[in-house]
This record gives structure tokens, sequence and C-alpha cells, in this order.
């Protein structure tokens, strides 16, 4: 019988202020310096950083029973804006919840935002001409935030929203820029969504007999085993779970993939060769969207160096040993996505952008938990299809009309907060 093991320990005194500072370099460091399984202090209990994708099976997968939620990220800090939806309540909710609104994300029935992107995404560009006439810098960053935002309140409720987008905007960015629900202004933006939202979610109900097709519609529609539906409060908290997920994720995987791949111009010009041979000028549709292998695999591999969820957090329940290390109940175990997308046991020249990671060949022959940028488990996103098809959508069509480029000589800072985001955005110009 083989003795439990303890991990080793980073006992640095600067491990607090590097870990606020920048804490995805300093799980990096961690993982580099230590091994796949180090303990670090970050809190008044144990705190694990587990760095290998067999370890990440065992906590998110094989052994996911034994952890829970329940940490500062997302009892503090997520659970203050999104209750009990999906992103932070436990079972067996969470269970529940995700049974009823899994068939809502599935591929035939995301098909019919396809219109609804495209559109929204056809206005930016629209606006982009000004930009590309006055030869006027702009921050894409920004861009991607506004129009993912765009899109997922569309997709949430439809024609409810339009005169409001911009009030749910400054709301939703308050409330990330600002992740401290103690602060007034943190509880003035949470009211006004949530005046928006119950407001919404009551003039449906009383729209008996009306369909919009909307995301909000499907969950006002779903019903449990007994025959009842969501109460207001589940449904307000499912939508804000996806309104703050399903923009803000999106949104940074798009700014990081136009900041590495204007970096390589072979891969823009063998992504325009593929696009404008696939679609001879026609608009994107259903199949053509999933018909463009270099650009899906340009998305995967700026999900892979920049994933928005760069962390993943859970405690412990019961005591745990993982590969023969000793993990004690309430303990934190962190994963981080940003630190195992490099682990070079898994990833050659893991710094380097190389879509060519993602031919079918490599895939099949990697293992499976070495690329969770959507998590992996029963917990796994349930939106990653549905950010997968926006991604699709918005960067050929971006490709078919702009010719984009970096402004030179500006510092590009990674700032890691609750997702991975550019501290003070990606300034380009447009031809």
């Amino acid at each position: 019988m083989h003795s439990i093991k303890q991990a080793p320990f980073f006992r640095a005194d600067t491990s607090a202020r590097e870990l606020v500072r920048a804490p995805h370099r300093f799980f990096l460091r961690l993982a580099q310096e230590y091994g796949d399984i180090v303990q670090y202090r970050a809190a008044p209990e144990a705190a694990y950083l587990v760095n290998h994708p067999d370890y990440v099976h065992h906590v998110l997968v094989q052994n996911g029973r034994n952890y829970t939620k329940d940490t500062h990220l997302n009892k503090y800090m997520l659970q203050s804006v999104t209750g009990q939806g999906l992103l932070t309540s436990e079972n067996p909710l969470w269970r529940q919840q995700r049974r009823l609104m899994q068939p809502a994300f599935h591929r035939h029935n995301l098909a019919n935002f396809i219109e609804l992107m495209s559109e929204r995404t056809n206005q930016m560009l629209a606006r982009w001409d000004l930009f590309a006439e006055e030869q006027r810098p702009f921050d894409i960053a920004k861009e991607m935030m506004e129009l993912t935002l765009d899109i997922v309140t569309s997709a949430l409720f439809s024609y409810d929203i339009h005169s409001q987008t911009q009030t749910i905007g400054h709301a939703v960015n308050t409330l990330i820029d600002n992740p401290k629900p103690q602060r007034r202004i943190f509880k003035e933006a949470l009211a006004v969504l949530d005046n928006i939202v119950y407001g919404i979610i009551t003039q449906r109900r009383q729209e008996t007999g009306n369909r919009n097709g909307d995301l909000l519609d499907m969950l006002l529609q779903a019903r449990y085993e007994d025959g009842s539906s969501m109460s207001n409060q589940q449904v307000r908290d499912e939508v804000m779970s996806l309104l703050i997920a399903g923009h803000e994720t999106t949104a940074n995987t798009l700014s990081w993939l136009w900041y590495i791949l204007l970096q390589h111009p072979s891969f823009v010009a063998q992504a325009e060769t593929e696009i404008a041979e696939t679609l001879q000028g026609q608009p994107l549709d259903e199949e053509s969207v999933h018909g463009l292998p270099t650009i899906e695999k340009i998305i995967k591999e700026a999900m892979r160096l920049y994933p928005s969820a760069w962390s993943i957090s859970r405690r412990a329940t019961h005591d745990d040993v993982i590969d023969g290390y000793a993990i004690p109940a309430g303990a934190i175990v962190a994963l981080s996505p940003y630190v195992l997308h490099r682990h070079p046991g898994f990833w050659q020249n893991p710094e380097q952008f190389d879509p060519q990671r993602f031919t079918p060949e490599q895939e099949s022959q990697r293992h499976r938990f070495a690329y969770i940028p959507f998590g992996a488990g029963a917990r796994k996103c349930i939106g990653d299809q549905f950010a997968l098809m926006e991604s699709s959508m918005i960067v050929p069509m971006v490709l078919q009309r702009h010719r984009l480029q970096l402004v030179p000589n500006q510092k590009v800072e990674e700032h890691a907060l609750v997702t991975l985001r550019p501290r003070h955005g990606i300034q380009v110009i447009t031809t």
C-alpha cells in the first residue's frame, strides 16, 4: 500500500500580493516551479493548485460529487448577482435546472439565432465602415463586448429589450468592473437589472399565448416533472446567469483572438482564402458556419492561450487523495485552464500561437482533459455551443468585410479578475 504524500508547499511571503495582482501568472509560476500539484496560502483554509489532465478529470468528473462551488468567487461575487442560477447553484437544484434547460441549448434550437447574430454583426460592421473612412483607431475589445451583449440580450428577450440594451450594458459592465457586492455602485447596478428583468418576466406571464421564440420563452415554458413551472425568482436567476456568462466570456475570447491573430498575417490570409472559397460572396447560414475548419481552429487556439474562464475553484467536502497526495476536507482546489493549456507535457511550444494543434488528428491524440476552455464534467458550460456558433459567425463576417491592423506600440495587458480581459482594451485600425 502506497503512503499518502503531502503536496509541496509554496511559502513565499509575496504570494498574497502576487495572487491579487496577476493571479493567472502566479499560478503559472507555481506550476512551473513545483509541478502538477502545489499547496499555497490564499486564505485561512488550505488551497491547492492542480495542473494535470488526470487531476482535472478526478476533481471535475470522477470524484466530482466531493467538490462543491462553495468558494469565495462563487458565493461572494457571482452569487450576489446570479442567485441560485446554473452558474452557482448546488445539487439537487442545479441538476434539476440543468435537465430542464439543456434542450434550449441543443444545436437545432441554436440555429434559430443565426439570423440574429448576423444582423447584429452587420450593424457593428456598418459602424466600422465609418472608422475605416476616417482611419480612426478604435477599441476592438469594447466593440466585441457591446456586440456580444447585444446578441445575448436579444437572444434572451427578443424585441422586448431593444430600447434598454444600453442601460443593461452599463449595468452589467458596472457589476463586472466592480465585483464587490457591498459597494453602493454595485447595488444600484444590480437594482437596475432586476427591475428590467422582473418587468419583462411579469409582462410575458401576462401575454398568454404569445411566443417570441427567445430563451426567456423557453425558460417560462419549461415544466418540471410535476408539471409546475419555474418561479419568477428562479427565472430571474437563470436569466442573470446567462446574461453575465453569455456575453463577457465570448467577448473576451474574440478580443484576444483579434489580438493574437493580427500578429500572424499568414493565418489571416489562410482564413480569408477559406472564407472566399467556401462562401463565394454569400452570407453565412446554418450549414456554412460549420464548414470553415480554419476559422474553427483559430477560435480553439485563441481559447487555449486566453481562456476567458481562466480559473475554476472547488471546495472538498471530504478528505480525498489525488495521485497519492492528500487533499483535506474543506480545502480549496484550484484548476486553471490558462495554466493547464500551457502544460509542456501536453502542448509543444505552449506560448506559440498555432491553430494546427486543432486538426482532427492532433485532437484525437491529446488527453481529453488537457483542453477545458468551457470547464469539464457535469458542470461544463451549458452555453458552450452557443458561444462557439457566435464566434464562428462573427470572425468570418469581420474578415469578409474589414482588414484589421493592431495600432503599433500599444501595451496590451492581461487582467485576470473573474474573467481574463485586456486591461486597457486593444486598439486597432481598419481599412
